[in-house]
Protein backbone atom coordinates (compact mmCIF):
# COMPACT_ATOMS: atom_id res chain seq x y z
CA UNK A 1 0.00 0.00 0.00
CA UNK A 2 1.31 3.31 -1.01
CA UNK A 3 1.87 5.94 1.66
CA UNK A 4 2.29 3.45 4.47
CA UNK A 5 4.99 4.13 7.09
CA UNK A 6 6.81 2.00 9.62
CA UNK A 7 5.63 2.66 13.13
CA UNK A 8 7.87 1.99 16.18
CA UNK A 9 6.21 -0.55 18.42
CA UNK A 10 7.16 -0.95 22.13
CA UNK A 11 5.79 -3.30 24.72
CA UNK A 12 6.58 -4.47 28.27
CA UNK A 13 8.75 -7.61 28.52
CA UNK A 14 6.87 -10.76 29.18
CA UNK A 15 7.56 -12.94 32.19
CA UNK A 16 10.46 -15.27 31.43
CA UNK A 17 12.06 -12.95 28.91
CA UNK A 18 15.72 -12.08 29.60
CA UNK A 19 17.05 -8.69 28.66
CA UNK A 20 20.82 -8.61 28.09
CA UNK A 21 22.89 -5.51 27.72
CA UNK A 22 25.75 -5.25 25.26
CA UNK A 23 28.38 -6.25 27.81
CA UNK A 24 26.52 -9.45 28.71
CA UNK A 25 26.04 -10.29 25.05
CA UNK A 26 29.74 -9.76 24.39
CA UNK A 27 30.62 -12.01 27.32
CA UNK A 28 28.30 -14.78 26.14
CA UNK A 29 29.72 -14.48 22.63
CA UNK A 30 33.25 -14.86 24.04
CA UNK A 31 32.24 -17.89 26.09
CA UNK A 32 30.56 -19.44 23.06
CA UNK A 33 33.77 -19.07 21.08
CA UNK A 34 35.91 -20.46 23.91
CA UNK A 35 34.39 -23.66 25.35
CA UNK A 36 37.40 -24.04 27.72
CA UNK A 37 36.51 -20.77 29.46
CA UNK A 38 32.92 -21.92 29.85
CA UNK A 39 34.15 -25.10 31.53
CA UNK A 40 36.40 -23.07 33.83
CA UNK A 41 33.45 -20.85 34.79
CA UNK A 42 31.33 -23.90 35.57
CA UNK A 43 34.10 -25.39 37.72
CA UNK A 44 34.32 -22.15 39.71
CA UNK A 45 30.58 -22.23 40.32
CA UNK A 46 30.78 -25.84 41.45
CA UNK A 47 33.59 -25.02 43.96
CA UNK A 48 31.83 -22.03 45.47
CA UNK A 49 30.56 -24.10 48.40
CA UNK A 50 34.08 -25.45 49.02
CA UNK A 51 35.62 -21.98 49.17
CA UNK A 52 32.80 -20.79 51.39
CA UNK A 53 33.53 -23.65 53.83
CA UNK A 54 37.24 -22.75 53.75
CA UNK A 55 36.41 -19.15 54.61
CA UNK A 56 34.27 -20.27 57.54
CA UNK A 57 37.04 -22.51 58.86
CA UNK A 58 39.54 -19.68 58.59
CA UNK A 59 37.18 -17.39 60.46
CA UNK A 60 36.76 -19.95 63.24
CA UNK A 61 40.51 -20.52 63.42
CA UNK A 62 41.13 -16.77 63.65
CA UNK A 63 38.67 -16.43 66.50
CA UNK A 64 40.20 -19.38 68.36
CA UNK A 65 43.71 -17.93 67.92
CA UNK A 66 42.55 -14.57 69.24
CA UNK A 67 40.99 -16.22 72.29
CA UNK A 68 44.20 -18.11 73.05
CA UNK A 69 46.21 -14.93 72.60
CA UNK A 70 43.90 -13.03 74.96
CA UNK A 71 44.28 -15.81 77.56
CA UNK A 72 48.08 -15.73 77.19
CA UNK A 73 48.13 -11.96 77.59
CA UNK A 74 46.13 -12.22 80.81
CA UNK A 75 48.56 -14.86 82.08
CA UNK A 76 51.56 -12.68 81.23
CA UNK A 77 50.02 -9.69 82.97
CA UNK A 78 49.43 -11.81 86.08
CA UNK A 79 52.94 -13.28 86.00
CA UNK A 80 54.62 -9.94 85.42
CA UNK A 81 52.71 -8.18 88.17
CA UNK A 82 55.24 -7.06 90.85
CA UNK A 83 53.06 -8.73 93.48
CA UNK A 84 53.69 -12.11 91.83
CA UNK A 85 57.44 -11.77 91.25
CA UNK A 86 59.83 -13.23 93.84
CA UNK A 87 62.81 -11.13 92.76
CA UNK A 88 63.08 -7.87 90.82
CA UNK A 89 65.03 -7.65 87.57
CA UNK A 90 67.56 -5.49 89.43
CA UNK A 91 68.23 -8.35 91.86
CA UNK A 92 68.49 -10.89 89.03
CA UNK A 93 70.98 -8.66 87.24
CA UNK A 94 73.23 -8.68 90.30
CA UNK A 95 73.64 -12.46 90.00
CA UNK A 96 74.38 -12.40 86.26
CA UNK A 97 78.17 -12.54 86.81
CA UNK A 98 78.17 -14.92 89.80
CA UNK A 99 78.64 -18.62 89.01
CA UNK A 100 78.86 -20.08 92.51
CA UNK A 101 76.88 -20.26 95.74
CA UNK A 102 78.86 -20.50 98.97
CA UNK A 103 77.35 -22.45 101.86
CA UNK A 104 79.06 -20.52 104.64
CA UNK A 105 76.31 -19.45 107.03
CA UNK A 106 76.09 -21.63 110.14
CA UNK A 107 72.55 -22.66 111.08
CA UNK A 108 72.34 -22.24 114.83
CA UNK A 109 70.28 -23.78 117.62
CA UNK A 110 69.61 -27.04 115.80
CA UNK A 111 69.95 -28.93 119.07
CA UNK A 112 71.24 -32.45 119.64
CA UNK A 113 74.79 -32.99 118.39
CA UNK A 114 74.79 -29.80 116.30
CA UNK A 115 77.21 -27.00 117.22
CA UNK A 116 76.62 -23.30 116.58
CA UNK A 117 80.14 -22.47 115.38
CA UNK A 118 83.49 -23.94 114.40
CA UNK A 119 85.43 -25.94 115.52
CA UNK A 120 83.43 -29.14 115.30
CA UNK A 121 84.61 -31.66 117.93
CA UNK A 122 84.51 -35.44 117.36
CA UNK A 123 80.98 -36.95 117.30
CA UNK A 124 79.52 -33.46 116.66
CA UNK A 125 78.19 -31.89 113.47
CA UNK A 126 77.51 -28.52 111.91
CA UNK A 127 74.96 -27.29 109.38
CA UNK A 128 75.85 -24.73 106.70
CA UNK A 129 73.58 -22.92 104.25
CA UNK A 130 73.35 -19.79 102.10
CA UNK A 131 71.21 -16.68 102.12
CA UNK A 132 67.94 -16.56 100.17
CA UNK A 133 68.52 -15.82 96.49
CA UNK A 134 66.93 -16.42 93.06
CA UNK A 135 66.65 -20.08 92.12
CA UNK A 136 69.53 -21.84 90.40
CA UNK A 137 70.54 -25.26 89.05
CA UNK A 138 73.71 -26.61 90.73
CA UNK A 139 76.20 -28.47 88.54
CA UNK A 140 79.41 -29.04 90.54
CA UNK A 141 80.48 -29.15 94.21
CA UNK A 142 83.85 -28.13 95.68
CA UNK A 143 84.68 -28.56 99.38
CA UNK A 144 87.66 -27.68 101.60
CA UNK A 145 88.04 -29.10 105.13
CA UNK A 146 90.59 -27.72 107.57
CA UNK A 147 91.32 -30.39 110.18
CA UNK A 148 93.16 -29.52 113.42
CA UNK A 149 96.74 -30.77 113.75
CA UNK A 150 97.19 -30.86 109.97
CA UNK A 151 95.03 -33.97 109.89
CA UNK A 152 94.22 -35.44 106.49
CA UNK A 153 91.99 -38.38 107.34
CA UNK A 154 89.02 -36.94 105.48
CA UNK A 155 87.35 -40.32 105.64
CA UNK A 156 86.32 -39.39 109.18
CA UNK A 157 83.86 -36.78 107.91
CA UNK A 158 80.44 -37.39 106.37
CA UNK A 159 78.56 -34.80 104.31
CA UNK A 160 74.88 -34.74 103.45
CA UNK A 161 73.10 -32.12 101.31
CA UNK A 162 69.53 -31.01 102.01
CA UNK A 163 66.96 -29.00 100.09
CA UNK A 164 65.12 -26.67 102.49
CA UNK A 165 62.21 -26.86 102.99
CA UNK A 166 62.05 -29.16 99.95
CA UNK A 167 58.44 -30.17 100.50
CA UNK A 168 59.39 -31.88 103.76
CA UNK A 169 58.10 -31.28 107.29
CA UNK A 170 61.48 -32.32 108.70
CA UNK A 171 63.58 -29.57 110.25
CA UNK A 172 66.53 -30.83 108.21
CA UNK A 173 64.69 -30.62 104.87
CA UNK A 174 64.76 -33.09 101.99
CA UNK A 175 67.90 -35.17 101.50
CA UNK A 176 69.66 -34.56 98.19
CA UNK A 177 72.09 -37.13 96.85
CA UNK A 178 74.00 -39.77 98.82
CA UNK A 179 75.83 -39.52 102.13
CA UNK A 180 79.30 -38.43 101.02
CA UNK A 181 82.64 -38.97 102.71
CA UNK A 182 85.25 -36.23 102.92
CA UNK A 183 87.76 -38.27 100.92
CA UNK A 184 85.39 -38.05 97.92
CA UNK A 185 86.13 -34.30 97.81
CA UNK A 186 89.74 -34.12 99.04
CA UNK A 187 92.92 -36.04 98.31
CA UNK A 188 95.38 -36.84 101.10
CA UNK A 189 97.47 -33.81 100.11
CA UNK A 190 94.43 -31.56 100.51
CA UNK A 191 93.83 -30.90 96.81
CA UNK A 192 90.19 -30.67 95.77
CA UNK A 193 88.17 -33.23 93.87
CA UNK A 194 85.23 -31.54 92.21
CA UNK A 195 82.12 -33.69 92.30
CA UNK A 196 79.12 -33.42 89.99
CA UNK A 197 76.01 -32.29 91.80
CA UNK A 198 73.55 -35.20 92.18
CA UNK A 199 70.63 -35.57 89.80
CA UNK A 200 67.08 -36.78 90.36
CA UNK A 201 65.53 -39.15 87.82
CA UNK A 202 68.43 -38.40 85.48
CA UNK A 203 67.54 -34.70 85.49
CA UNK A 204 69.33 -31.72 87.12
CA UNK A 205 67.95 -30.65 90.49
CA UNK A 206 66.71 -27.05 90.69
CA UNK A 207 66.96 -25.04 93.89
CA UNK A 208 63.88 -22.82 93.80
CA UNK A 209 63.67 -19.16 94.75
CA UNK A 210 61.80 -20.08 97.95
CA UNK A 211 64.32 -22.80 98.83
CA UNK A 212 67.90 -22.95 100.07
CA UNK A 213 70.58 -25.59 99.89
CA UNK A 214 72.16 -26.81 103.14
CA UNK A 215 74.87 -29.28 104.10
CA UNK A 216 75.45 -31.17 107.34
CA UNK A 217 79.08 -32.08 108.09
CA UNK A 218 79.67 -34.60 110.85
CA UNK A 219 82.99 -35.30 112.54
CA UNK A 220 83.23 -39.05 113.11
CA UNK A 221 86.90 -38.94 114.13
CA UNK A 222 88.25 -39.75 117.55
CA UNK A 223 90.71 -36.90 118.13
CA UNK A 224 90.93 -33.95 115.73
CA UNK A 225 88.49 -31.06 115.52
CA UNK A 226 87.19 -29.73 112.23
CA UNK A 227 88.45 -26.15 112.46
CA UNK A 228 86.69 -24.82 109.35
CA UNK A 229 85.02 -25.81 106.12
CA UNK A 230 84.29 -24.06 102.85
CA UNK A 231 81.58 -25.42 100.54
CA UNK A 232 80.96 -24.00 97.05
CA UNK A 233 78.23 -25.06 94.64
CA UNK A 234 78.72 -24.03 91.02
CA UNK A 235 76.06 -23.34 88.40
CA UNK A 236 75.83 -21.95 84.86
CA UNK A 237 75.27 -18.25 85.52
CA UNK A 238 74.99 -17.41 81.78
CA UNK A 239 72.12 -19.84 81.29
CA UNK A 240 70.59 -18.69 84.58
CA UNK A 241 70.54 -15.08 83.42
CA UNK A 242 69.16 -15.89 79.96
CA UNK A 243 66.29 -17.88 81.48
CA UNK A 244 65.52 -15.26 84.12
CA UNK A 245 65.58 -12.11 81.96
CA UNK A 246 62.32 -10.20 81.73
CA UNK A 247 59.96 -11.77 79.18
CA UNK A 248 57.02 -9.38 79.51
CA UNK A 249 57.84 -6.82 76.82
CA UNK A 250 55.66 -8.41 74.13
CA UNK A 251 51.93 -8.06 73.65
CA UNK A 252 49.23 -10.14 71.98
CA UNK A 253 47.13 -7.11 71.11
CA UNK A 254 45.92 -7.08 67.50
CA UNK A 255 47.28 -4.08 65.53
CA UNK A 256 44.64 -1.57 64.31
CA UNK A 257 45.39 -2.61 60.72
CA UNK A 258 44.39 -6.21 61.50
CA UNK A 259 40.86 -6.16 62.93
CA UNK A 260 39.51 -9.40 64.28
CA UNK A 261 36.66 -10.75 62.12
CA UNK A 262 33.28 -10.45 63.80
Amino acid sequence: MSGEKLVKFEMLPREGDITLDSDAVALLRQLACRPDQMQALLRCAQRAEYWDACAQRMDQSTRATQQRCDAMELLLKHTCCPGNVNFSQRTLDEYSDDSQVNLEEVVKDMGGDFVNAFPVPPTKMIRLTHRARPGYTPSMIAIDLNVAGNGNNYLDFTLQFYLVPGGSSSALGLEVGPLYRGNQYLNKDGTQIRVKFPEYRAMPIDVGSLETLAIVIKNNGAANNLDSAFVSVYYDNTRFYELCKAKCSGSCAVPPSMPVPQ
